[in-house]
């Protein structure tokens, strides 16, 4: 017989029903809508929060003087959006105001400083409180000072950081910074290995990045009307750089034989909007040359400013007054004896017009002719032997002798200008101290020859009276309005302001004390994760700061709270440790564990049966 099909037992594979669903949906819908719905109001709470956040910090951010919506602030802001804790904040901002009742400043310890060792260059972006920081070890780190964190960090060779150097790049000392765009969302920095590199502070990312010079890149401006910035390195060659365009516009070097051949170049400026051709440029040999970049860069004429090393040039905001400070001089390229050094005051509408005769208006010499200080004079053997074994630095023309003389902190290294109640500042590093020069209200004379004076400081501070260190000098400067910001070697960062000497203080008739020309107001110590990436010098300094130490403490702190509140400790500290108890602490601790036991008896009696 023939089988029965199987289609009489098998079940319709469409049946319809009351409990049947259709093919391919759930037999819930309801399920769907809840978890749509459950997603709807995790992101509207989610959007709500962020919104609390982020007007909050706006309100804070407009009364300490920075901004949120910047672009180089939005790691930070990010980072406390994704913070569960948001009291942490309000923690951090009540001890550092307990600091400031307490000692007058704050002081806070990043990471950076450990690992990157002394700053070498700072910028400041477009407010108080943020600044761009080079270490000596090659790493960037912004950093805020009003909320005591480090916004973002790279060119530090991180594997989860931006792609620099392909990871295998040797780590050299960023020379020059400056910002790029008027939003301050670039940053260009130049290292000793003559790469220029443009960063994207939004992320932060790697822009675009060229090597433009041979050797060590020592001057750096930024030109935003067109687009371009220029540079100059110690291999003797001026570039102009496009940044619309990515490419080099054009380029010049010092002709063989001719002025300037063979020199390298130390500092370079532009000439301002009043001579937007002009670039001036800082030789090693106490001469500044200045270029014309009308069609092609081409060398113009040159200034001799005496037998110093040139290190920094400034354009005052009037746009008629050029800033040079030069440290002590290196004989190998001036010819003659080499001299201190200082600030000198020239008016750039005689410089423009080829003429150098009557050009200087001013000039601040550098201590006196013979005198050199003890702390100078001990370092001197150290960096003579340090200099006669390494040589010339790697990528650099300069001789062991300037080197070892900018390391000495002899001469003006650095210059920044300020206005104080219609007067102009020119705050200088100069001495290892900060002196201030009095340029005038800064009203535009008429262009006559100037009869050059020698003028003395207004006042000066000393930035590391504090440090028990002698080695701890000054390296870098900046400001923005009343805030000075000094990076030293010690590694440490200062911020220093200057007060309002005609604000309304007291009754009328109330005699108000001599005021100090800064006030501290924070100081950034270096905080080490690892006892191997934290220099010698640091821990010599202040052994404190050795990882574990600040842990024992608490842990033995914690221990004490332990015996006083219970009478038996918990844990014992090893007999190596840094505390351990004595022969009084121990009887004392046997006493009370034995009165804790007898004390606690009817307890144990009940419980067992």
């Amino acid at each position: 017989p023939s089988p029965l099909p199987t289609t009489l037992f098998a079940r319709p594979p469409r049946a319809m029903g009351s409990a049947a669903s259709i093919e391919g949906e759930s037999s819930l819908p309801s399920v769907a809508d809840v978890r749509s719905a459950h997603f709807e109001d995790d992101f509207r709470k989610k959007i709500r929060r962020h919104e609390e956040v982020l007007s909050k910090e706006r309100e804070q951010c407009e009364v300490v003087g920075y901004q949120a919506t910047a672009y180089y602030a939005q790691p930070l802001m990010q980072g406390k959006l994704d913070r569960c804790l948001g009291c942490l904040d309000d923690v951090k901002a009540s001890y550092c105001a307990d600091q400031q009742r307490r000692q007058g400043y704050s002081e806070v310890h990043v990471e950076p400083l450990a690992s990157g060792g002394g700053i070498s260059s700072v910028c400041m972006l477009n407010d108080r409180a943020t600044m761009a920081c080079a270490s000596d070890e090659g790493p960037i780190w912004i950093y805020n000072w009003r909320d005591g964190e480090v916004v973002c960090k790279f060119r530090d060779q991180n594997p989860n950081g931006p792609d620099w150097g392909g990871g295998n790049r040797e780590v050299c000392k960023v020379r020059r910074m400056a910002t790029a765009s008027l939003d301050n969302r670039l940053l260009v920095s130049g290292d000793e290995h003559g790469y220029v590199s443009v960063w994207d502070l939004h992320g932060p990312d790697l822009a675009v990045e060229a090597r433009l010079h041979e050797k060590a890149c020592s001057g750096l401006q930024v030109d935003h009307s067109r687009q371009s910035f220029v540079t100059t390195g110690e291999d003797c060659y001026v570039i102009l750089y496009d940044l619309a365009q990515e490419q080099v516009r054009d380029r010049a070097v010092p002709a063989p034989l001719a002025c300037g051949s063979g020199i390298p170049n130390t500092c370079l400026e532009l000439g301002g909007d009043r001579f937007r051709n002009l670039i001036l440029v800082g030789g090693a040999d106490g001469k500044l040359r200045l270029w014309d970049a009308a069609e092609k860069v081409k060398h113009s004429h040159t200034v001799n400013i005496g037998a110093v090393t040139p290190t920094q040039c400034l354009l005052s905001p009037n746009g008629w007054q050029m800033l040079v400070t030069a440290s002590l001089g290196d004989s190998a390229f001036c010819g003659t004896r080499p001299e201190r050094g200082g600030l000198y005051v020239y008016d750039i509408r005689k410089l423009a017009q080829g003429g150098s005769s009557g050009a200087l208006m001013a000039k601040f010499t550098s201590g006196s002719a013979n005198s050199v200080d003890t702390a100078q004079a001990s370092r001197v053997s150290s960096l003579r032997s340090r200099s006669s074994v390494g040589g010339m630095a790697r990528g650099s023309m300069m001789s062991s002798a300037s080197r070892m003389m900018q390391g000495l902190g002899i001469g003006a290294l650095d210059v920044v200008h300020v206005e104080d109640e219609g007067t102009n500042l020119a705050l200088c590093l100069m001495d290892n101290v900060i002196k201030a020069f009095d340029l005038g209200n800064g009203q535009e004379v008429e262009e006559t020859t100037h009869q050059a004076f020698k003028g003395t400081a207004a006042w000066e501070v000393d930035i590391t009276a504090q440090s028990q260190n002698e080695w701890v000098s000054p390296c870098a400067l900046a400001a923005a309005d009343r805030y000075v910001v000094v990076g030293t070697t010690a590694p440490s960062l200062t911020v220093w302001r200057r007060p309002t000497r005609s604000s309304a203080y007291g009754h009328v008739d109330y005699k108000r004390p001599p005021q100090q020309p800064m006030e501290l107001r924070a100081t950034c110590m270096p905080l080490a994760l690892n006892s191997d990436t934290m220099p010698d010098e640091v821990l010599l300094a202040d052994p404190a700061l050795r990882p574990g130490e600040t842990l024992a403490n608490v842990q033995a702190a914690l221990e004490a709270d332990r015996r006083r509140d219970a009478g038996v400790p918990t844990q014992r500290p090893s007999k190596g440790g840094l505390h351990s108890l004595r022969e009084e602490d121990r009887v004392d601790d046997i006493q009370l564990g034995q009165s804790a036991s007898s004390a606690w008896q009817p307890v144990k009696e009940i419980v067992a049966a």
